[in-house]
């Protein structure tokens, strides 16, 4: 099909937020319950994790059981130099696995993956080509995690530059672009910091919470989970960041049925279930 027929189905934009991405799992199995179809995906530091599982057809209870089993054993190395202290080689093996993709062209629907040329600043969209090393630049936070050279770039996190990758994925024209925004409650969890990397990541994640806030009106509808209280770092609340993420768009669905239907975009896959 070509990009300009558009698709059939909505576009995800799945935004970053370290372990608060998981959220967008949540939301994606309301969707999928509720029968609305997914066209196309894109996404920006671990919202682009989540988003291959998605555009590589794992259905969500699948993807729940991948990140409840999760540990940063599967998503780093610790491997100081001068340009991180560590790598994330592990991430293109982990989404290999859980994908069962190599390379973009493998996948069942459009995906884009939004990281960072840290030498010009320019936001790189990457949907061709190596999936695995597409995610590990896009989750590669700067300082943190070393970068990815590809494609003669030396790429770091697409938080940097576009957070919630709304213009991304609605550059294959889906019926209404979702987004979902995981920083939204971001400030409201303050935790202890003891360290000087909790100080810089605090400071990364809030630079990157006021981009997102900037891409957030951009989306046909933009749900924000409530992450308050949970961990930003630790996998032990991934179960309760799923259930936010489902309380979150449930209420939205009516409004998102609307919107579809005033563009006159209800076909026969469509076969809304709210």
């Amino acid at each position: 099909m070509s990009e300009d027929a558009g698709i059939k189905g909505v576009g995800l934009a799945l935004g970053g937020g370290i372990v608060y991405t998981v959220a967008s799992i949540g939301v994606y199995r309301v969707l999928e319950e509720a029968k609305i179809p997914i066209g196309a995906v894109s996404g920006t530091s671990g919202g682009a994790i989540v988003g291959a599982a998605i555009a590589a057809g794992v259905g969500p209870d699948e993807l729940a059981g991948y990140a409840q089993e999760m540990d940063w054993s599967d998503l780093v190395w610790i491997f100081p130099n001068k340009m991180g202290l560590v790598r994330g080689d592990p991430i293109v093996r982990f989404v290999e696995k859980m994908t069962g993709c190599r390379t973009f062209e493998e996948l069942k629907m459009p995906f884009s993956v939004v990281a960072s040329d840290i030498n010009t600043g320019e936001e790189v969209r990457l949907t061709r080509g190596p999936l695995g090393s597409a995610v590990q630049a896009s989750c590669s936070i700067p300082g943190l995690f070393q970068p990815v050279q590809l494609d003669g770039r030396l790429l770091v996190d697409g938080g940097i530059v576009d957070n919630l990758p709304v213009e991304a994925v609605r550059q294959h024209r889906p019926a209404a672009v979702v987004a979902v925004d995981v920083l939204s409650y971001f400030e409201s969890y303050q935790g202890r910091l003891r360290l000087g990397i909790q100080v810089v990541l605090k400071a990364y994640e809030t630079m990157v919470k006021r981009i997102t806030d900037l891409k957030g009106h951009k989306a046909d509808l933009l749900v924000q989970p409530n992450v308050s209280g949970c961990s930003l770092y630790s996998f032990r609340d991934v179960p309760k960041l799923i259930k936010r993420g489902e309380e979150a768009v449930r209420p939205l669905l009516p409004r998102l049925r609307a919107i579809v239907e005033s563009r006159g975009n209800v076909s026969g896959s469509f076969a809304w279930d709210i």
